[in-house]
């Protein structure tokens, strides 16, 4: 089977849901001045009073959606079908058939519906759950809602593999696309915020308190980050499909794997840098040629420190300084959000903008300026991934 060349992958729709704003220009402008995380409240939970964290609002999934929609599914399947409506109605061309792929990477799945069905099953003594929530709550729930909505009949696949999710969810669309199996992928980046993820959060310590300070990479971060949620959704296409876009964006390479400790830095520098210099090789780039270096910074000081370090090392490599932004600052922290940092980073090349609340310290980034984004996380798993974005001007 003849593979096309990543050169041609095109990125041709995004759609965003989040705690910023449910496109990618409000996101935009919501990055001017980030919104604080908001209190959050678990009906019948009292165990996290005063939990704090970003959520987001979803209050025009009815009208968009409808209510019959709205009724029968799931959070994280609302998240991902708005998300998609946005990312269809910005797409280039139209998406459909057996020719179209879906690929949904997600942390946690459905973890919300799966506890709301097993808490059901033992109010009710195991008689007549309600039925919704079993099959809200399988792991694929959103990625066939995807299929059913827009009729996508091509392959359809769900990952769920911690915070690489949704890159390894994108590495699927792209051997899909190169192959040849579709002409045209979906691919989603949702997990929800839910009482259990911030439960078992809160017993870690992974989180801040109210009234903490909250800027990736800024001095004077405190430990802990602050969970959040969303959805995120690009339409992707091989090349000379997207009519009239004369210079699209297009997805230039992705990389995940585990990483090296190293007991004075957290990750071995020396293997993060050749991680990141091996992801360049394969999207055909050099060090020198990264205009934003786009990181996964959370804002607990330790891992700070670790993305400050990572990105002194790829500077190194390059030769030069290289602007290093973050956008958790606008999601929160969850699982699949290195989705939410793919759509940024596709809308900063889009529009050929960066905002300022993208940088630590408000660095001012001439516009027209970036033409080649590297995104890169860092988990406390253990793994670590990164993608490749670019355009011409």
């Amino acid at each position: 089977m003849e593979e096309k060349s990543l050169d041609n992958i095109e990125i041709s729709g995004i759609g965003v849901v989040s705690p910023a704003g449910n496109s990618p220009e409000a996101v935009f402008s919501a990055a001017v001045a980030p919104p604080p995380p908001a209190k959050l409240e678990f009906t019948g939970k009292s165990e996290l009073d005063g939990a704090v964290g970003f959520f987001c609002d979803m209050s025009e999934a009815r009208l968009v959606l409808g209510a019959m929609k709205i009724r029968r599914l799931g959070r994280l399947q609302i998240m991902s079908l708005l998300a998609a409506k946005k990312a269809f109605l910005s797409a280039d061309i139209k998406v459909s058939g057996t020719d179209t792929g879906v690929y949904v990477g997600t942390g946690l799945g459905s973890l919300g519906e799966t506890a709301a069905f097993l808490e059901n099953m033992i109010q009710l003594g195991e008689n007549f759950p309600k039925p919704a929530n079993f099959i809200n709550s399988v792991h694929n729930a959103a990625a066939s809602s995807l299929a059913l909505e827009f009729s996508l009949k091509g392959e359809n696949i769900t990952v769920a593999h911690r915070e690489i999710s949704f890159d390894a969810a994108l590495w699927h669309a792209l051997s899909g696309l190169k192959q040849g199996r579709v002409k045209n992928a979906v691919v989603c980046g949702a997990d929800e915020l839910n009482y259990y993820h911030v439960l078992a959060g809160s017993d870690k310590g992974l989180w801040k308190t109210e009234g903490q300070p909250f800027q990736p990479l800024a001095p004077g971060n405190s430990r802990g980050t602050f969970p959040g949620e969303g959805a995120a959704v690009c339409v992707l296409s091989s090349g000379g499909q997207t009519g009239g876009n004369e210079a699209p964006v297009k997805v230039l390479g992705v990389k995940f794997g585990r990483y090296r400790r190293d007991m004075h830095t957290y990750i071995n520098l020396r293997d993060a840098g050749d991680f990141l210099e091996r992801l360049m090789d394969s999207a055909g780039i050099k060090a020198s040629e990264v205009d934003l270096l786009l990181s996964g910074a959370d804002g607990d000081a330790r891992l700070d420190a670790v993305y400050l370090r990572v990105g002194a090392e790829l500077a190194r490599r390059a030769g030069r300084a290289v602007p290093q932004g973050t956008y958790k600052q606008l999601c929160g922290d969850y699982r699949a959000a290195s989705g939410f940092g793919f759509v940024a980073a596709a809308q900063i090349l889009r529009t050929g903008r960066a905002p300022a609340g993208f940088f630590p310290g408000g660095q001012d980034i001439p516009d027209g300026s970036i033409k080649t984004i590297l995104l890169y996380a860092i988990s406390r798993s253990g793994a670590h991934s990164g993608c490749v974005l670019g355009r011409e001007w």
